[in-house]
């Protein structure tokens, strides 16, 4: 997907706004480890604005696309937490965030794929509910008129999990 080298300083404004104080509480990930062992995954793609909906870009096609991306690669997608017999209770977790720029028709678009769980702490014996163990994220500008091709660069980073857990189970 082209860039426009013209707004990537709008672009890192907006990351900057975006960050919630959820990421920031993050961990340094091991990455494929922490995929070892589960088996299966939920997939839970947070609401999108209305206007980028208008648009073209889905929270209904997102999820379908990651649900049949996983499950084409033989990984077992569960319907909900109940259904994962996991105590893990790993997730896919979609965050598509969005700006439409005043100017030249154009969103700026963060796109974020984790992976959830909920992990056991080294330091005490709690347990650290929702905890991101893998990640991927980028950010784009998008003509308007292409808004819904967000949808590959979510399925390349699924894609990218997708490698990761095969080559741990």
């Amino acid at each position: 997907m082209p860039r426009n080298p013209g707004v990537i300083a709008a672009a890192a404004v907006f990351a900057a706004a975006m960050a919630s104080p959820a990421s920031a509480q993050t961990f340094v990930t091991t990455g494929r480890d922490t995929l070892r062992g589960l088996p299966g995954i939920e997939v839970e793609v947070e609401n999108l604005e209305q206007e980028v909906e208008r648009d073209g870009l889905t929270r209904a096609a997102i999820q379908a696309d990651v649900a049949n991306r996983l499950r084409t690669a033989g990984v077992a997608v569960y319907a909900s937490q109940a259904a994962n017999p996991s105590a893990a209770k790993a997730y896919v977790y979609v965050h598509v965030t969005d700006v439409k720029l005043a100017t030249g028709g154009l969103y700026a678009v963060n796109v974020t794929v984790q992976v959830r769980q909920t992990v056991r702490s080294l330091a005490s014996t709690s347990n650290i509910v929702d905890a991101m163990t893998w990640d991927h994220n980028d950010i784009l500008v998008v003509p308007t008129a292409q808004v819904a091709d967000v949808r590959t660069v979510v399925d390349e980073f699924v894609d990218d999990l997708i490698q990761e857990w095969k080559s741990v189970h």
